[in-house]
């Protein structure tokens, strides 16, 4: 179990280096965008539909993305 929380907390600041990359290549409004459609294509199932077979799963995985701070805001 602790192997899979090292892993999912690795996932997830992976995320958050990338929207910072993206942010600074490109523009907090890129950043933005790209939180959005991660977003999008989670909830819509096109990254991976077994996400949406378990509701808990679902909405953890949801809240973390959510939860990424927007580049650039105060």
């Amino acid at each position: 179990m602790e192997q899979i929380e090292i892993v999912l907390n690795t996932l997830y600041l992976c995320i958050d280096f990338a929207m910072k990359h993206i942010a600074t290549h490109e523009g907090a409004d890129a950043a933005a965008g790209f939180k959005g459609e991660l977003l999008s294509a989670l909830k819509s199932g096109d990254l991976n539909m077994a996400l949406m077979e378990e509701t808990k799963t679902f909405d953890f995985v949801i809240e973390k993305i959510e939860a990424l701070a927007e580049p650039g805001a105060a």
